[in-house]
C-alpha cells in the first residue's frame, strides 16, 4: 500500500494560499501518494485538483484587509458552535484517513485566527500510533507580529510539534529570517525547496513581428484589486505613456474575488482597447505573451511573472502589519526583476511612469535568471518522498527533525 499525506490549508482574503497548497497536492499524487487536501476557506471551483481528495470544511474567510474577524460563508460572525465543528471535522478526517504525514499550510508562523484547529489535528497527529510526519509548509515570507515574543513562541512550536518546515522560498531573493527574526533557533528543521510554480507549461512566445502584444494588469484573487484597475485604466489614457503601450490591447484580470458592484464599475470605465476578465486559466501563457506585466505582489503571481521572463511593475498590497508583499517586491525590484509602485503612491502617472521604465529596461525577456529556484513543487515531492520512506523503514519510531 502506498503512502498517504493530508494537508489542511485556509485562504482567508485572496486564493493563493489554496493555490499554493493545491500545486503540492497534485505533486505529491503524481508520485503515487494518495493526498487529501483540506480546505476551509471559501470553495474555488476553479482550482484543478487531478488525482487528489478535497475535503471542505464549513468555510471561514476574513471579511477585510483587517484579518480581526471571521465571517461564515453567509458573512455572518463566526460563532463557537461553528469553530467547534469544523475542529471536529478536521479531526475525523484525520481519523478516517490515517495519514502518513500531515502538512498544515502556514501554521504556526500564521493563521492564529484558527490556532484552535491547528492545535487540534496537529495534537491528534502526535497522539496517533504510528505516529505521521508532522510538516509546516509555509511562503517566503510571514507577516510582521505585533509582539517580538511571537517570533520564539512559534520557535517553540516549531520544535514541541513538527518534525520539519518546509519554507517555499529561496534565501537568494529573500531569506526566512528576514521576516522570521527567529529562524537560527530552528535551523535543523528548516528545508528551502524554492518556489512554488503554479499552472500548465506555457507555448512559447510569438515572434516580434507577429503582432502587438499585451499589456496583462492582474489582481490575483480579486479582493485587494479594484485600486490597481482603476489606475491602470487611467495609465493607459496618459499623456506621458509611450505610444507602443498606449496604443497595445489591455487586458485587466480583476480575479474570482472582486466584489460584483466593483466588477460592474469597471466594466463601464473600460474603453476601447481593454478587455475585462475576471480569470484565465493560461495565466501563465498570457504572461509569456505579453508586452509588460502590472501586477499585485502575492506568492503565486510573482513567482509566475519572474519565470516568464516579462518586463514587471510589482504594486505591493498591505498596510501596517500585513508586509508582506512589500518586503517581496522590494526584494524583487532590488535584484532587477521588476519596477515597483507602493499603493500608497499608485495613481495613473506613477504606474504609467514605472511601466515606461519596465518596458525600457526590458527586464529578463529572454535571459537566464540566475540564483532563483523555481522547483518548490518538485522539491517537496522529492523531501516529503524521501521523508515517507524514511518512516516506513523505521516503522512508526518517532523521527525527529528530518534529515
Amino acid at each position: 500500500m502506498g503512502h498517504r499525506v493530508l494537508i489542511f490549508v485556509q485562504h482567508l482574503r485572496g486564493i493563493g494560499h489554496l493555490q499554493r497548497a493545491a500545486t503540492l497536492a497534485r505533486a505529491l499524487a503524481a508520485d503515487g501518494i494518495r493526498v487529501d487536501l483540506v480546505s476551509g476557506g471559501m470553495p474555488v471551483p476553479e482550482i484543478g485538483l487531478s488525482g487528489v481528495t478535497l475535503h471542505q470544511l464549513p468555510a471561514l474567510r476574513s471579511p477585510d484587509d483587517s484579518y480581526t474577524r471571521l465571517v461564515d460563508a453567509q458573512g455572518r460572525d463566526a460563532t463557537p458552535a461553528l469553530n467547534a465543528s469544523r475542529r471536529k471535522a478536521l479531526v475525523d478526517i484525520f481519523q478516517a484517513t490515517r495519514p502518513d504525514a500531515v502538512m498544515v499550510e502556514m501554521f504556526p508562523f500564521g493563521r492564529s485566527q484558527i490556532k484552535a484547529e491547528m492545535v487540534a489535528l496537529v495534537e491528534a497527529a502526535r497522539a496517533a500510533v504510528p505516529r505521521p510526519l508532522v510538516i509546516s509548509s509555509v511562503r517566503d515570507i510571514i507577516a510582521a507580529k505585533r509582539e517580538a515574543s511571537r517570533y520564539d513562541e512559534m520557535a517553540d512550536q516549531v520544535a514541541a510539534w513538527f518534525d520539519a518546515v518546509l519554507v517555499h522560498g529561496d534565501p537568494a531573493v529573500i531569506a526566512f529570517e528576514e521576516s522570521f527574526p527567529a529562524a537560527r533557533r530552528i535551523s535543523q528543521w528548516i528545508h528551502y525547496t524554492g518556489y512554488v510554480l503554479s499552472g500548465p507549461e506555457v507555448t512559447p512566445a510569438p515572434a516580434p513581428d507577429s503582432g502587438p502584444r499585451e499589456v496583462l494588469v492582474s489582481a490575483g484573487g480579486g479582493a485587494f484589486g479594484a485600486k490597481l484597475m482603476k489606475a491602470a485604466m487611467a495609465a493607459r489614457a496618459s499623456v506621458i505613456m509611450e505610444a507602443t503601450i498606449a496604443g497595445a490591447p489591455w487586458r485587466l484580470l480583476t480575479g474570482l474575488n472582486i466584489p460584483t458592484r466593483q466588477a460592474a464599475e469597471l466594466e463601464r470605465l473600460a474603453g476601447d482597447g481593454i478587455v475585462i476578465e475576471r480569470m484565465r486559466r493560461d495565466f501563465r501563457n498570457l504572461l509569456a505573451h505579453a508586452r509588460v506585466s502590472v501586477s499585485l505582489c502575492g506568492y503565486n503571481t510573482a513567482i509566475e511573472v519572474i519565470a516568464a521572463r516579462v518586463p514587471a511593475v510589482m504594486v505591493p498590497f498591505g498596510s501596517g502589519r500585513q508586509n508582506e508583499q512589500r518586503r517581496r517586491a522590494a526584494a524583487l525590484a532590488r535584484i532587477g526583476l521588476a519596477e515597483q509602485v507602493s499603493e500608497t503612491d499608485l495613481d495613473g502617472h506613477s504606474l504609467a511612469a514605472a511601466i515606461n521604465a519596465a518596458v525600457a529596461r526590458g527586464q529578463g525577456r529572454g535571459s537566464e535568471i540566475p540564483g532563483i529556484d523555481m522547483s518548490g513543487a518538485e522539491t517537496t515531492r522529492h523531501l516529503v518522498g524521501k521523508w515517507l520512506a524514511r518512516r516506513t523503514a523505521e516503522t512508526g519510531a518517532a523521527l525527529g527533525a528530518p534529515a
